[in-house]
Formats: C-alpha cells, sequence, structure tokens
C-alpha cells in the first residue's frame, strides 16, 4: 500500500492530507477529517478530485469500508473543499450536510466556478479549469440537509460535531467543535502565513468577525486543538497566534488599498489588485479580485472612497 495517507490521529479524528497543484504546489495541502463515532461515520470536506486516492486508501488504513461512511459534513463550497462529493455520494451513499448559504453553488460545479472566478470583468481572463473545474469531480454531490450555529451531528458513544459558523472567506463556512477531545475543526477561515495566494475573503467585516469569534470560542469552550484544512494541528495559544496574524493581513491589504488609491486617484479594480499581489509578493489571479471588491465595498459604504469613471478616488 505504500507510506499512510493518514496525517495526523486525534481521539475520534483521523485526517488525509492531498497535495495541492498548481501555484500551491509544494507549499500546502488540503486536509478532510474522518470521524469515528460508535454509531456513525463522517468525513469532514472530500477534498480535491486528484485526492480521490488518497481518500479511498484512508478508508482502508483505517479499517472502513465505503458503505460506512454515514455523513459528509461539508464546510464550504470552495473546489478543494468539495471536489469529492459526487463519487462519494455515489459510492457511499452518504448524506451531505452543509450550510444553507451556497448550497446552489456546491449542487452545481460550474456555477460554482463562474460565482467565484468570472465574479468579475476583469476575471474573464482566468480559464475555468484551470484551479477549479479540473479540482472537482465531474459528478456534483448536492447538500442534502442544511445546518447552522448550534446545530450537531450526533455520531454516537459521546462524540457529536457542534456547527460553528465562521463566515467571511466564504459567507456560507462552517466548522465543527468535538466537546469529548475539546478538538475544533476548521477550513479557511484561518490560511497559513505561507500561502501563495492573497488572502481571500468576501466580507472584511464578517471575516473581522470571525477572527473575534474564534478568539472568544477557543477561551470559552477550553479548546485543545485545532485541525485547518491547509496546516499542520495547532494548539490553542498557537491558533490565536495565527488568528492575530490573519487579522494583521487583512489589515495590511486594506491599509495597501487604500494608499493606492490615494496615491493613485482613479486606480481600477485590476490595477489594485496588481498593485497589493505585487506588495505581498502573491500571485496576481482571480482570488486576489474577490477580496479587493470586498474591501471597495466596505470602503465605499463607509463613505471612505468614490467611484470615479472605472476607478476609484479618496472621497475629501
Amino acid at each position: 500500500m505504500g507510506s499512510s495517507v493518514i496525517s495526523c490521529t486525534l481521539g475520534p479524528f483521523s485526517t488525509v492530507s492531498m497535495g495541492l497543484p498548481g501555484d500551491h504546489e509544494g507549499k500546502t495541502a488540503t486536509r478532510t477529517f474522518f470521524v469515528q463515532g460508535k454509531d456513525r461515520l463522517a468525513l469532514i470536506d472530500s477534498g480535491l478530485r486528484a485526492g480521490y486516492p488518497a481518500l479511498e486508501q484512508g478508508f482502508a488504513e483505517l479499517g472502513f469500508k465505503k458503505s460506512d461512511l454515514d455523513l459528509l459534513l461539508i464546510t464550504h463550497e470552495h473546489m478543494d473543499h468539495i471536489g469529492n462529493n459526487g463519487p462519494l455520494k455515489r459510492e457511499t451513499g452518504c448524506r451531505v450536510i452543509g450550510h444553507a448559504a451556497r448550497a446552489d453553488r456546491v449542487a452545481d460545479n460550474m456555477l460554482n466556478a463562474k460565482s467565484i472566478v468570472h465574479a468579475f470583468p476583469e476575471g474573464t481572463e482566468f480559464d475555468l479549469d484551470s484551479e477549479y473545474l479540473d479540482w472537482m469531480a465531474p459528478d456534483e454531490g448536492p447538500l442534502d440537509e442544511f445546518v447552522s450555529d448550534g446545530d450537531a451531528a450526533d455520531l454516537g458513544g459521546g462524540i457529536e460535531l457542534e456547527v460553528v459558523e465562521c463566515f467571511g472567506h466564504s459567507m456560507g463556512e462552517i466548522g465543527f467543535f468535538e466537546r469529548s477531545s475539546r478538538t475544533l475543526a476548521i477550513a479557511d477561515p484561518l490560511l497559513p502565513v505561507f500561502n501563495p495566494v492573497l488572502y481571500l475573503y468576501e466580507d472584511p467585516a464578517a471575516m473581522r468577525a470571525t477572527f473575534d469569534k474564534l478568539e472568544r470560542f477557543v477561551a470559552e469552550r477550553d479548546v485543545a486543538t485545532v485541525l485547518l484544512a491547509h496546516e499542520e494541528p495547532r494548539s490553542a495559544e498557537s491558533a490565536l497566534e495565527l488568528v492575530a496574524d490573519c487579522r494583521s493581513r487583512v489589515d495590511a491589504i486594506e491599509d495597501s488599498m487604500m494608499q493606492c488609491i490615494r496615491e493613485q486617484p482613479g486606480i481600477t479594480r485590476a490595477e489594485l489588485r496588481d498593485a497589493v499581489c505585487d506588495k505581498f509578493e502573491k500571485v496576481r489571479e482571480w482570488r486576489a479580485l474577490v477580496s479587493i471588491e470586498a474591501s471597495l465595498r466596505s470602503f465605499d459604504e463607509q463613505g471612505l472612497i468614490r467611484k470615479t469613471g472605472h476607478g476609484w478616488t479618496i472621497t475629501e
């Protein structure tokens, strides 16, 4: 069988890591989490299409048949987290559960890709296949059930996964807290420092509210370990350090944007994307446009900037 695909075992959690291609290759991976209760087996996220063999090996290493999978719990709709929904749903008969806010994108790969890669005219230069459609199996796995903050999936034997809403990166993102092991499993509200792309957020205020929420949650629920989709597990203390770092990165993006608008009145969205990505040595791509647009909308709502032709200027 070769080397193990189980990179971490913690209480009822067993982690399967899948390397990411493209700009991420050799820098980061995505992780899915098997969670075993007395009565039911769950999987948090299905990963990307190229990682399906790793999932299959994970079943085998843990001593499960595919038919043992009861629940597929989806953190959010992005391609590296739902890429194997269709095959898993078809081959295991599992129920797919997630937040209702992005159920339409989970159910339709093309809508999913267009809604983020081609969300803006400047994004149409990016190929929908590369790092999006080709990361997902062609057969989708729509959500069968919707959950929201505080709901729980009981797996039996005292293993229960409580839903924790953490909007910002996606406005339909959730994580899961398992009380017996004091483990919080989340995907992308906290992104690694070595991420090659600009921090992705759809709403800066929601993103900051999630940072606040995670800080409170870790303290109030006595979290021992935070499992993350794109890096190794962190202790509570280390996770709080990452929260602070993520907050500073979002602040730095917005500070850089305001500086660019101040220095280049009339600067366009694409020009802002290029300038900010270059400053932080990140790839100029579609994810950056999403964050730039989110902050432009926030600045406009606060009356800090105004539209001038195709660009923006500081409000005097």
